[in-house]
């Protein structure tokens, strides 16, 4: 008898080891790829250790014949995960699988994961698995860890109907990243927590109040941001209690009101960002290291942060509405190492106070309204990495002067500078040589300021990215600095040169380059002036035939009295075209050409009488229909030479009111009326100029059809809240001008001269522009993403133009400037019908449009129209094409929407880009913002969305 049973029991054993192999080889048979092999070939049923356990399997911990962890994290495995068979690992104490491409739904087999009673450890983030969420919270016994983070999970979270004594053990709890939504814990209110340490459900979409966890007395780390909470702020998270609360994230939400004065002692790290909080900054922070309210209503004197005391490390308050100065004395902050005070209303001068703090290494008071002289304590420090002070009011020189004891080609290794920003300010002076002492400068930029002289030869060898355009300096640029574009140095700088350009903007001798020619021989004398004359003769020639042609078309062209008086007929071009190369390629697609006052802004019969020759700039691939009339000479026969031309008149003066909204840069209307400017697109809005100013500086004028224009006072007050808004990836309007005749309405803009997005996705000629790589395309639909987010959310106005034309592509960084935002709002309907008109022919008009009489832009036809700009992004077609598929002619939404919903969406993709990873997960947020309107995320959703891809292809690439 003691035989047999010793018998069964060693049956019993040997079953049980044999159980455990099986429900690993069941697993593996889920494994359609293993990039590296290691589970594959490792799990071999023949390797196993006498006991039974699973002898090297890679990953699989074993115990006495029962397997009690398996870690196959970050391998990159592709397959179905079978949840089912994990109820015979009885002894299984720690699953982790993060960082794979399993897929799997959670229903009701997920019960068998309540059999593992041994669980303490369960990770599976970063995966593709759907379902409920309560479906496997409800069967979870006393786990330890759990992350579900960077999945697919649907359903509430609603543990009061879970199980007691998951709630009773938890330590840590991540379930970020899915989309989960209701209200947190909405059946019995907050539960119980007796262990909860770190709780994150980041990046979902749960509404209502945030709760308060008032009672949950281990809680160290709370993370809710990235969803959709409103009301106020719980005031007992702030609150020096019995929390040991030490990190609080709610960040990108909808919280309103006021934020206290934090009391607690425990709190170190306090992300309030992107919310509609309101009221002046708290007096006190606490113990908070970081302080981050950027992106929220807040207002009041920034004077309040002296008495944040010692403890702070990051302050971050960009982008809200705060006033006032610097205060002069502030606590020492001896641990601040980050202080970003952007996009706020701030005046006054730079405290000597900032240029103490020891630890410094950031520093950003961007686009506010400073002004005074620069500190030279800034410039001196041994810490301070990133200094970012444009769009402000700054004026004199940069204070570098030569460093004691430190000859300038030796070796200084304490001057850390390596990104030095100064744009857009009012700054003098020579470019000091001593920037070549800061060895580790990536990013210099120091555009549309005042600064003369040459640029010094010893700046950074290791500079990414440098610009200096829109000043006054001359010379020759440096060798060193020849490999940057030329918009790193022009417009403006109109004495600067390549060794291979001319000396001068024209071909007219200036006084330096007489001196030059002085030297040239005899021979070379005479051709150049053989040239001149010659050159003078075609002018002359083309100026008699351009007046005769304008005599015989009468009714087609303008003739001009002696005073400049205007009389006969105007004619219109076609207001809204229909494919991408015929639209306004100013602002929307700027040309990269240099400076060519071929025409004016004031009356036409000046142009014929100007006498300078001036060589036109080379082809850099504008589109055939801007190229075809470089050769005229006035912006009024580009006009009238097209049958069905706009009504816009150019005026003999502009004799209405101009209005600026920014100081960064000061003229007249006059100076303006006789600005050199050139035709370089039309649009529905109107005609587009390119305007030279006498300070060489390059604005876009928009000038605005006839009758399209609201009146002056609606106009003036939507222009100027236009006018306010800045964010680094939109191209803000710099100001308008109000004219006394009907047509004489101008929108002003800065100039950029970069091509735009749709030129790099559908230009077939590649040594013009290349080809945007797959990382390159993620950045642009991220910027473009952040922006159109910022403008939903933080200014509550839609875009309400978007089109690849008015998405600028700056180089060297690739960096998105969307261009033509929200003009509706100084439209009349006529005018905002056109708009939407011309938005349909295009491709980028929701189909919500269709049935309604008087359709206007709105925030979720934004998201279509970003939805359409993903596709063409993806598939490097144009939004307009049509193709032939196999239902017949299909638009681009239709084209691909059909290949996904027959799961050959890799027939859609772009050539140049197909096979790179995450291609699908921007294809679905593309096809999720063409839904219908009910259906279609918000900006802040896709923004999010796109930003984890983008996040997930960096790590994983």
């Amino acid at each position: 008898m003691q035989v047999i049973c010793l018998m069964i029991l060693l049956l019993v054993e040997f079953g049980k080891g044999e159980s455990d192999v099986d429900v690993l080889l069941e697993l593996k048979k889920g494994i359609q790829k293993d990039p590296s092999g290691k589970v594959l070939v490792s799990w071999d049923s023949k390797s196993l250790a006498p006991d039974g356990c699973p002898d090297n399997w890679y990953g699989v911990s074993c115990s006495k014949g029962s397997v009690t962890s398996i870690t196959l994290n970050d391998l990159g495995l592709v397959g179905e995960f079978d949840f089912l068979v994990m109820a015979g690992l009885k002894m299984l104490r720690n699953l982790s699988i993060p960082n794979n491409h399993f897929t799997g739904t959670i229903t009701e087999q997920v019960g068998s994961i309540g059999k593992l009673e041994q669980l303490k450890y369960l990770d599976l983030r970063s995966n593709g698995f759907t379902g409920d969420v309560m479906h496997l919270l409800s069967q979870l016994g006393s786990v330890v860890n759990v992350d579900l983070s960077c999945n697919q999970f649907i359903g509430s979270l609603d543990l009061g109907l879970g199980n007691s004594s998951f709630v009773s053990a938890i330590e840590c709890f991540n379930i970020s990243h899915n989309s989960l939504d209701g209200e947190l814990f909405s059946h019995d209110g907050m539960p119980y927590f007796d262990s909860l340490q770190v709780f994150d459900a980041s990046s979902n979409r749960f509404v209502g109040k945030v709760p308060s966890f008032n009672f949950i007395v281990s809680l160290q780390i709370l993370r809710l941001g990235s969803n959709h909470l409103s009301g106020s702020l719980p005031e007992a998270l702030l609150q020096e209690s019995s929390m040991v609360l030490s990190e609080l994230d709610l960040s990108l939400n909808q919280l309103e009101g006021p934020v206290g004065s934090i009391t607690s002692v425990t709190l170190k790290n306090l992300n309030l960002s992107s919310n509609k909080l309101s009221g002046p900054l708290p007096a006190k922070v606490g113990h908070c290291a970081v302080v981050d309210l950027s992106n929220n209503l807040l207002s009041g004197n920034l004077s309040r942060i002296q008495n944040w005391g010692n403890y702070v490390e990051v302050i971050e308050l960009s982008s809200n509405s705060l006033t006032g100065s610097f205060p002069i004395q502030t606590s020492q902050f001896l641990r601040l190492t980050s202080f970003k005070v952007s996009n706020n209303s701030l005046g006054g001068v730079l405290p000597p106070v900032l240029g103490t703090y020891p630890e410094i290494k950031t520093i950003d008071f961007s686009l506010n309204q400073l002004n005074g002289f620069l500190l030279p304590s800034l410039f001196n420090s041994t810490r301070l990495t990133d200094l970012n002070l444009s769009y402000n009011n700054f004026t004199g020189p940069i204070p570098l002067q030569p460093f004691p004891n430190l000859p300038f080609e030796g070796s200084v290794q304490n001057l850390s500078l390596a990104s030095l920003d100064l744009s857009h300010n009012s700054l003098t002076g020579l470019l000091p040589p001593e920037i070549g002492y800061f060895h580790s400068m990536a990013h210099l930029d120091l555009s549309n300021n005042h600064f003369e002289g040459g640029i010094p030869d010893v700046l950074p060898g290791g500079l990414t990215i440098f610009n200096v355009s829109y000043n006054d300096l001359s010379g020759v640029v440096p060798e060193n600095l020849r490999r940057f574009p030329d918009s790193s140095f022009h417009p403006g700088n109109s004495l600067l040169t390549f060794p291979s350009v001319p000396s001068s903007p024209t071909n007219v001798p200036s006084t330096s380059s007489r001196g030059h020619r002085s030297h040239m021989k005899s021979a070379m004398k005479a051709a150049l002036i053989a040239g001149l004359v010659g050159g003078a003769s075609i002018i002359v020639l083309v100026a008699i035939m351009i007046c005769y042609r304008t005599h015989q078309q009468g009714s087609k062209s303008y003739s001009l009295k002696g005073d400049g008086e205007r009389k006969g007929t105007q004619q219109e071009i076609p207001s809204c075209p229909a494919h991408h190369k015929n639209v306004d390629p100013s602002t929307s697609c700027t040309s990269p050409h240099d400076r060519t006052p071929s025409s004016q802004l004031g009356s036409a019969h000046q142009l014929r009488e100007t006498s300078s020759v001036e060589e036109r700039p080379k082809d850099l691939g504008l589109p055939e229909s801007t190229r075809k009339n470089e050769g005229l000479s006035s912006p009024m026969s580009l006009i009238s030479d097209n049958p069905d031309s706009l009504k816009v008149c150019s005026p003999d003066k502009l004799a209405g009111d101009l209005y600026l909204f920014d100081g960064s840069l000061v003229f007249t209307a006059e100076e303006l009326s006789c600005a050199p400017a050139e035709v370089i697109g039309r649009s529905c809005h109107g005609t587009l100029y390119k305007a030279v100013l006498e300070s060489d500086h390059v604005i876009v004028v928009k000038w605005l059809r006839e009758g399209i224009a609201i009146g002056k006072k609606e106009f003036a007050r939507e222009a100027k809240k236009l006018g306010n808004i800045k964010h680094p990836n939109l191209v803000s309007l710099q100001g308008y001008y109000w004219g006394p005749k009907e047509h004489e309405k101008l929108i002003l803009s800065h100039y950029i001269n970069a091509p735009c997005l749709a030129f790099y996705l559908h230009e077939t000629d590649r040594r013009t522009l290349p080809p945007l790589s797959v990382g390159e395309r993620f950045k642009v639909a991220v910027d473009v993403a952040r922006c159109l987010n910022y403008l939903h959310n933080e200014r509550a106005i839609p875009h309400g133009n978007l089109k690849s034309t008015n998405i600028l592509i700056e180089t060297p960084g690739l960096n998105a400037l969307l261009t033509d935002y929200s003009l509706h709002r100084l439209m009349t309907p006529v005018g905002t019908a056109d708009q939407v008109l011309n938005a349909g022919a295009l491709g980028y008009r929701p189909p919500e449009f269709a049935s309604t009489s008087k359709p206007c832009p709105s925030l979720k036809s934004d998201v279509y129209a970003f939805g359409v700009i993903l596709l063409e992004l993806l598939t490097g077609r144009s939004s307009a094409e049509i193709i032939s598929g196999n239902s017949g002619v299909v638009d681009l939404t239709e084209w691909v929407t059909s290949l996904a919903a027959e799961n050959h969406s890799i027939e859609c993709f772009d050539k140049l880009i197909l096979g790179a990873q995450n291609l699908d997960d921007m294809l679905l947020v593309a096809l999720r913002c063409i839904l219908p309107a009910s259906d279609r995320p918000d900006m802040k959703t896709v923004f999010e969305d796109l930003s984890s891809i983008v996040l997930e292809s960096v790590t994983t690439g």
